[in-house]
């Protein structure tokens, strides 16, 4: 940072500092009331309004604050009047910090302090530390500074003073600024902000909105700074607030400059510069003049730029502000050299060299430093760049120095007073960030929990509409369930009444008299087959109950499939004998064991197997087969059943494993059944944790399948296996 940067900077924390409590004539007591009081008061009654007296003219005629400041000292301390004698330091305090008299300020603000500690003032004693605070910044001691800061902040937390607590926390902002860390600098602008804006301080908004424009200005967030810059100036307008509406023209030209808007910059830059003209301080207009100057010489103007610098220039120095003298000397002199006039621009940065040289302001030397060797580095005369170049760097190395100095002192006073206590104000300026944070948080939480609620309202709304639509939809469906079910248990009623049925029909004929032993025999086959089969329906309906229950227990064991299948196959060779249907299987060696309930299994290839019988036509073939298979990483025992019947049309395929699917085969209207078997099947296969499918055959026909997990990808000897070695 420049040092025009830097002074306005100090010009922005006395604004916070000294222009919330009152600098302002709009909010200064009325001096002349004052006046008019002081004549007829008490002698106690007269050190009170000598510091308001002294407060009222703050910023605006010093001198007679400092007068007034004294009398009150005086009359205070022959009364022992501890509280006025407090004030009256505090407010010499101010006035020292004004003319820079920093070891002044210090001394009477540790004498302020004293007083207050001991009537216990806790009000005084925590403005009295963070004036110790501000005069702390002057010097540049960020670090005590902020030690000072975070005690006050403490202490007006405690006591509940909202109008204190946004003060303080502008001037930690401000030390965040100064720091470079100015994420941390914009949550405490944010906070000065929102307590401004909670007790209706107009002037504490406008500053804090101008603190944290400029913050969201160095982290390139332009458009959210012009935002608060907008309303800022809408609120002085409409509050007259001339001196602030300044500083907030002033941020808005700094705005569209760095946008290299430079048309929009000048205007309110211009603005800002009328209004100081009028309400401010040589030095403000000063700085004013040279913000014109560098829009001018940004634009290419050289006489207008030239014109404003130097008339400011003069007016620094008429008002003895030799630092901004020094500084508007050195941009002119920036200017000459840009413009390749070498002697002008020499003598231009000499002469703010040498203003800065009679104050011994080392920043200033520096930057001079640094602009004649480039100067002349730029004219060719490298003698004297290498000259002026050893001065920098003579400079830089006394700047260090004493940085050094005073950093080794602040921690040799620290170790010796502040040993304990340091560390424990570290911990509460990062209580205080992280209360600050978590405050910022729960805002946002009750925004968000807001939104919540409206969201649900539109949602219950939503639903309840919604549910009025859907009520006569709910009960077409529960009639169509009811349907579905009368539907099932009527056919289920008609599957379980042919076979009885028939079975007492050759019931009857047996009834009937004797008959040869071979038709005796046929109807005893008869009657077993159709008792089997009525037996099979009740046992799908028990187990697919005790599925749906949830009290199917499966007895698993390691078990080969190989003798399982084969088992099955002999079983219903005798139907498939009948129906002239040949039976071939694939079946691979060396299969792994499953871990799975075998009786369970074995019923479902049962199934598989009876169904492609049924299905097939008289007089050709079914193809069994099984195989390991790979899936994902993982083995499995991969089992099907192929048929060469007319298959399954499409649109039915989907539910073909459903409870209580009915349907016909379109190719051979042959009736299906109640398909509980593979609805079972796939449900047994499911609890094992396999899959069950169907898919066309090749050539015509349906393939009914399924995938059963292996214990391990290792192949075991199944049964059939170990007895074909054992017979070997």
């Amino acid at each position: 940072m420049n040092l025009t940067g830097r002074f306005r900077s100090i010009i922005v924390l006395s604004l916070i500092l000294l222009g919330i409590s009152g600098v302002f004539p709009q909010q200064a007591e009325d001096v002349e009331s004052l006046k008019q009081r002081l004549r007829s008061t008490t002698e106690g009654e007269t050190v009170d309004l000598l510091n308001r007296l002294s407060k009222a003219h703050a910023g605006t005629e010093w001198d007679k604050s400092q007068r007034y400041a004294n009398l009150a000292l005086d009359l205070s301390t022959s009364l022992h009047d501890k509280y006025g004698m407090a004030g009256a330091h505090i407010n010499l305090t101010r006035y020292y910090n004004h003319i820079q008299d920093y070891r002044n300020a210090l001394d009477h603000a540790t004498l302020a302090l004293s007083e207050f500690e001991l009537i216990s003032d806790v009000g005084g004693i925590a403005t009295t530390l963070r004036t110790i605070g501000t005069t702390y910044s002057y010097l540049n001691q960020s670090d005590q500074s902020l030690d000072y800061f975070l005690r006050s902040l403490m202490i007006f937390e405690d006591i509940e003073s909202d109008a204190e607590v946004a003060k303080t926390v502008l001037a930690i902002g401000e030390i965040f600024t100064h720091w470079g860390q100015s994420e941390k600098a914009r949550r405490f602008f944010e906070r000065a902000l929102a307590i401004n804006k909670k007790i209706n301080n107009y002037v504490g908004i406008l500053t804090a909105e101008n603190q944290l424009a400029q913050t969201l200005m160095t982290l390139r967030r332009f458009d959210e700074a012009k935002d608060h810059l907008e309303r800022a100036v809408l609120l002085a307008d409409e509050h007259s607030s001339s001196q602030l509406l300044a500083e907030l023209y002033t941020s808005l030209g700094e705005l569209y400059y760095h946008q290299f808007q430079l048309n929009t910059a000048q205007k309110y830059f211009l603005d800002a510069l009328e209004l100081k003209r009028r309400y401010g301080g040589q030095g403000e207009i000063a700085l004013a003049l040279s913000d014109m100057g560098r829009i001018f010489q940004e634009a290419g103007d050289t006489p207008e730029a030239l014109k404003y610098y130097q008339e400011g220039q003069k007016l620094a120095e008429q008002a003895g502000e030799i630092s901004i003298s020094a500084e508007i000397w050195l941009q002119i002199g920036e200017l000459f050299a840009q413009n390749g006039y070498q002697n002008r621009a020499v003598k231009a940065m000499v002469s703010g060299l040498t203003i800065a040289q009679t104050v011994n302001d080392l920043l200033t030397i520096q930057r001079a430093n640094l602009l004649l060797t480039e100067t002349y580095s730029q004219f060719g005369q490298l003698d004297k760049a290498l000259l002026y170049q050893k001065a920098l760097l003579t400079t830089r190395d006394e700047l260090n120095r004493q940085q050094s100095n005073r950093r080794t002192a602040e921690l040799e006073v620290r170790y010796e007073l502040d040993k304990r206590e340091s560390e424990l104000d570290d911990l509460r300026a990062e209580a205080l960030i992280k209360e600050l944070e978590f405050k910022q948080q729960f805002t946002d939480m009750w925004i968000v929990l807001a939104f919540s609620i409206v969201l649900m309202l539109v949602v219950i709304t939503f639903i309840f509409y919604r549910n009025r639509l859907l009520r006569n939809t709910e009960q077409e469906k529960m009639e169509q369930i009811l349907r579905i079910k009368a539907d099932f248990i009527a056919m289920l009623v008609h599957d379980l009444r042919s076979p009885l049925t028939s079975v007492f029909g050759f019931a009857e004929l047996l009834k009937m008299g004797e008959k040869p032993f071979d038709r005796i025999r046929e109807i005893a086959i008869t009657i077993r087959e159709t008792s089997q089969k009525m037996l099979q329906l009740v046992n799908e309906m028990l187990d697919l109950s005790k599925f749906e229950a949830g009290k199917m227990i499966l007895s698993k064991s390691k078990t080969a499939l190989k003798p399982i299948i084969s088992s099955s196959i002999q079983m219903l060779q005798p139907v498939a004998s009948q129906r002239d249907t040949a039976i071939d299987q694939d079946i691979a060696d060396g299969l792994p064991w499953c871990y799975c309930d075998g009786r369970k299994i074995e019923q479902v290839i049962t199934n598989f197997i009876s169904n492609a019988i049924q299905h097939t036509p008289e007089g050709s073939s079914i193809e069994v087969h099984m195989y390991e298979h790979q899936k994902q990483d993982l083995s499995y025992l991969y089992f099907s059943v192929t048929d060469n019947g007319p298959g399954i049309e499409a649109d039915q395929q989907s539910i073909i494993f459903d409870k209580y699917a009915q349907f016909e085969s379109g190719k051979s209207k042959a009736s299906i059944g109640t398909g509980l078997g593979l609805a079972v099947s796939r449900m047994i296969i499911e609890e094992h944790g396999g899959e069950v499918g169907y898919r066309d055959g090749d050539a015509g026909g349906s393939i009914f399948y399924f995938l059963l997990p292996c214990e391990s990808l290792e192949a075991t000897p199944d049964r059939s296996t170990e007895a074909v070695a054992n017979q070997a």
